[in-house]
């Protein structure tokens, strides 16, 4: 059994590590990360996180000082930059497996550990330079420690799970701690645990302080009030669509949530809500089948919180997807013991055909170009494609012919695993149906990963730069228009700061309330009057040109040079 975790790590990484490289930077989010990166090599400064000279305060360091130890060996390369997500993948699929192992048995384990990074939420976001993953991995640990101190007892597995809460606060946010924390408090309140103080000692506490603490009050002792920004603007405020410093997100219905999560599930999604109301089924006579009540709360207390809440984005269920994969291998592991009471094999299988069969069906459409993309469907899903749609402007992307690849080996991959899960459906065989859905899935997601690939490319900002660098002379300037976090992979070909023109509503807005940040914000009107003055300025915009700032500028100092990826290069001189 000791050998399934690692078994299922190396399959995962063999999934997830291999070709980082393959897409340019992703903008937004990739770039912007990046660029905090790289800051903190070029300024040698580790406390204060900045891109542009702007201090940032919307995230904690971990990840960012992670990308600046592989920055300073191989440079700020997409490979160096998404290392960090994909290993993290790879050690959430690990450790899930172990609790797998120990809640269920090697089967269990095995199989969760394989499913919660057999999907494509956890796939995408696994290859994406974002925190949230790494911030899953501690969630899992902490999860893993409880798991084994309420099992068997020990400090040790008791401070694992502190540790894990203290690394979270520093890898996503200060309320990092607080969910795992809610889900053990419902736990001991459903199971009528007392004592409950000796799961709550003094050590552990400090621990979670003694990691998080001086990071943030260093923070908060140089810029005064970045307290109050993170915990009550950035949280509190935000879940009330109250804040005082909003970025451009715009978040997602509460119906759209589910949805997104559902889809992005897939095909594990299907046997979900059997799989936690199982888990509630009495009676809980041991440590190990209370456990279970643990994990399937784990799941409610995201899903839940996110739904009611006003603010949620496309990807803030996948704390949730390591606890759905452990409470559906034990549904399925039951269906092929047979169980008493155990689901029967077709309930579980049919389901997971016509999923593939619709999917093969689709993409074999669409690669005839019989099946357009639903208007809006990328708003749902993508969140700068969200974010321009809000402002009455569409997502530039490749032409269908760039993904017909894709598109025709995915309806091979689905037509195949779908006939021999109809085979094990007609014959009643679960084992075969779980491991043919999983294999397929995992055939499927490096295609995916293609036509991730393929729409990088399309939004990538690199054509803009080259086509900046390859002008640029040392006195000349540059300007963006709009939020930063849209281009900021270009800040990676530069050397010089970057003014910004209506960009102050974006992750960079209470930064920009400091002496160090306010100058690099501008008006129009500031725009307007150094336009026109003697020397070279080139504008990068994110902004269709019939909205953008361009057209109050005299028409004859506006020359387009470049317009790539869905964004347009202007300079006051032409070539």
């Amino acid at each position: 059994m000791r050998g399934v975790p690692f078994g299922v790590a190396v399959v995962a990484a063999g999934l997830y590590l291999l070709r980082l490289g393959q897409a340019p930077f992703l903008d937004p989010p990739e770039g912007f990360h990046a660029e905090v990166a790289r800051s903190i090599l070029v300024l040698d400064d580790w406390v204060r996180l900045s891109i542009d000279g702007i201090p940032y305060f919307d995230k904690p360091p971990l990840l960012y000082w992670l990308m600046a130890l592989s920055f300073s060996v191989a440079g700020p390369t997409e490979v160096a930059a998404r290392v960090w997500p994909a290993l993290s993948a790879v050690g959430i699929a690990a450790v899930t497996a172990r609790l797998g192992v120990l809640l269920g048995g090697a089967r269990v384990g095995m199989v969760a550990g394989l499913m919660v990074v057999a999907n494509l939420g956890m796939y995408l976001y696994g290859r994406l330079v974002k925190p949230d993953v790494p911030f899953i991995l501690c969630l899992v640990l902490a999860y893993a420690g409880f798991a084994v101190a309420y099992r068997d007892g020990g400090r040790r597995a008791l401070a694992l799970f502190y540790v894990s809460l203290g690394v979270a606060t520093l890898t996503k946010d200060i309320l990092g701690a607080v969910g795992p924390l809610l889900v053990v408090g419902l736990f001991f309140l459903l199971t009528r645990e007392r004592p409950v103080a000796p799961w709550v000692p003094w050590w552990g506490i400090l621990i979670v302080v003694a990691i998080a603490g001086p990071w943030y009050a260093a923070v908060e002792w140089r810029h005064p009030g970045f307290l109050w920004y993170t915990i009550v603007d950035n949280h509190v405020l935000n879940v009330a669509r109250q804040r005082l410093f909003p970025d451009e997100d715009v978040p997602l219905g509460s119906l759209q949530f589910l949805g997104v999560t559902f889809l992005a599930f897939l095909p594990w999604a299907l046997a979900a809500p059997a799989a936690v109301v199982r888990a509630f089924r009495p009676p809980w006579e041991d440590a190990t089948t209370r456990l279970w009540v643990l994990i399937a709360l784990w799941p409610l207390v995201v899903i839940g919180f996110f739904t009611l809440s006003p603010f949620k984005l496309p990807h803030y269920a996948l704390p949730a997807f390591p606890a759905l994969a452990l409470l559906v291998a034990r549904v399925w592991d039951e269906s092929i013991e047979a169980t008493p009471g155990s689901r029967r094999p077709r309930a579980l299988i049919v389901p997971v055909v016509i999923v593939f069969a619709l999917a093969a069906l689709a993409m074999g459409l669409a690669a005839l170009d019989r099946l357009p993309l639903p208007a809006g469907a990328m708003d749902n899903v993508d969140l700068a494609s969200r974010n321009l749609a809000a402002r009455g402007q569409a997502l530039e992307g490749a032409p269908l012919a760039a993904y017909l690849p894709v598109l025709r080996s995915s309806a091979i991959v689905f037509g195949a695993t779908a006939s021999v899960l109809a085979w094990a459906a007609w014959t009643r065989r679960p084992a075969l149906a779980l491991w043919t859905a999983l294999a397929g899935t995992l055939a499927f997601l490096p295609l995916a990963g293609d036509g991730m690939a393929q729409f990088a490319q399309s939004r990538s900002t690199r054509p803009i730069a080259e086509a900046l660098v390859i002008r640029l002379r040392p006195a000349d300037d540059v300007i963006h228009e709009g939020p930063l976090e849209t281009s900021a992979s270009v800040l990676l070909f530069i050397d010089r700061p970057v003014r910004i023109v209506n960009g102050a509503r974006s992750n960079l807005a209470f930064g920009a309330t400091f002496p160090e940040g306010r100058e690099r914000f501008w008006s129009g009107g500031r725009l307007q009057e150094e336009w026109t003055k003697p020397g070279r300025r080139f504008l990068i915009s994110a902004v269709d040109p019939a909205r953008s700032v361009v057209r109050t500028l005299p028409p004859a100092s506006v020359h387009a040079i470049a317009h790539a990826g869905g964004r347009w290069l202007y300079a006051n001189v032409g070539d």
